[in-house]
């Protein structure tokens, strides 16, 4: 019998003939009927599974079924649909039945999960997650859903399918552990950081990473001498977005994307899964000088190699250029040793005439004198009206 693809019953009736022939010989292994056997075999499995996928009903079909069975009408059902009108729009395919419902219908109905299981992209596997936890509000705001079109009401009802979704669309993001972001966030303790916020930015970060072009990275390239360089661009009106055309050469992803509620991040410093650092600021405060000294700080993380495998990501939630815990202190002094600026000429600084002469002496944007006198100075009020925007470069 000439080995074929299995049709139709009359194929598979005759290949089971063939399957009792092979079987009867007790061939040895490896040899050309030992080997006519396994093609048999792989083919009577794939022509059987096949067949199941056919024969299974359609989903709203064996819910149908099952409530005669068991003698329900639609009130029986709004445990597993949440309210009566939704009832009514999944039986009348009018409601797409969301992985909540169908893990409900599999558990308490006794549905076989192969019924939900035909289409392909579906999974029923629960990550022990709640999905309401995540920002739903301030994620739909700011663009993770594309392509949802609906109201936030109907995107709490659908969160596990829009939150794997876009999740799916960076490798590796399941793996980002989430309780180990809560020890590796750093910031004010008295507000508490949403840990979702933070895996469902980071994703959002990793996202956009993949649309960079990215040089090969040297660690040893990072260092005091390029973050000076990286301050010099402050200097320049557009030096915002120059600056990341010049981290890219150096192996660098430079992100700008805007803070989720409950996160208060300003910045954060991590590795993708090919080695490459990114350095990620949020624009959490509209000013010049909190975007350089954020971004410098985070290169920092990366020239003092804080962050590596044992530490995979630092997310700085209320930076503070002050703080005295260890890593914080010695990337916020690399970031203040990159301005090159004396304690003694800023404490001088009595006009913005004096802000002006500093910039053009150190090529720094005025704005970073006036955040360092500000500082030093204790008085944040000072030049108030000359300090410099940023986000309107970013148009966000």
């Amino acid at each position: 019998m000439d080995i074929k693809l299995i049709q139709n019953e009359t194929d598979y009736d005759a290949a089971m003939v063939r399957v009792s022939e092979l079987m009867d010989l007790n061939p040895l292994l490896h040899s050309p009927e030992s080997n006519e056997l396994e093609v048999w075999a792989t083919l009577i499995e794939k022509y059987e599974a096949e067949q199941e996928s056919i024969d299974l009903p359609s989903p709203i079909e064996a819910i149908k079924f099952r409530m005669g069975q068991m003698g329900f009408n639609q009130n029986d059902m709004v445990d597993y649909f949440g309210s009566k009108a939704k009832v009514s729009e999944v039986l009348n395919e009018k409601r797409t039945l969301t992985l909540a419902m169908m893990r409900k219908l599999v558990n308490g109905l006794g549905i076989p999960a192969s019924v939900f299981l035909q289409d392909e992209k579906v999974q029923l596997d629960n990550k022990n997650i709640n999905w309401l936890s995540f920002p739903l509000k301030d994620m739909l705001k700011k663009h993770y859903f594309p392509d949802f079109t609906g109201k936030l009401a109907e995107l709490k009802e659908l969160a596990e399918e829009q939150v794997k979704s876009f999740f799916d669309t960076v490798p590796h993001s399941w793996n980002l552990p989430k309780a180990q972001m809560k020890s590796t966030a750093h910031g004010d303790n008295d507000k508490e950081v949403n840990d979702y916020a933070l895996w469902a930015w980071q994703v959002k970060v990793l996202q956009r990473c993949q649309l960079n072009n990215i040089a090969n990275f040297e660690q040893d390239s990072i260092n005091l001498d390029l973050m000076k360089r990286i301050a010099r661009y402050s200097f320049l009106d557009e030096g915002p977005v120059i600056v990341k055309e010049f981290l890219a050469k150096h192996g660098i992803h430079m992100i700008v994307e805007p803070h989720l509620d409950q996160t208060y991040l300003d910045g954060a410093a991590f590795m993708t899964e090919d080695g490459h650092p990114v350095v990620a600021v949020t624009l959490r405060y509209d000013r010049l000088d909190s975007f350089w000294f954020t971004l410098l700080h985070e290169v920092g993380h990366i020239a003092l190699e804080h962050v590596n495998s044992k530490m995979p990501f630092i997310f700085d939630s209320n930076l503070n250029p002050d703080d005295t815990e260890e890593k914080e202190k010695q990337a916020n002094d690399l970031a203040s040793d990159a301005f090159g600026l004396k304690r003694e000429e800023l404490l001088s600084v009595l006009k913005y005439a004096d802000v002006v002469q500093l910039s053009n002496q150190y090529d720094l944007s005025p704005s970073i004198i006036i955040g360092q006198v500000r500082r030093f100075r204790k008085d944040y009020r000072l030049f108030s009206k000359k300090m410099g925007k940023v986000r309107h470069l970013f148009e966000i």
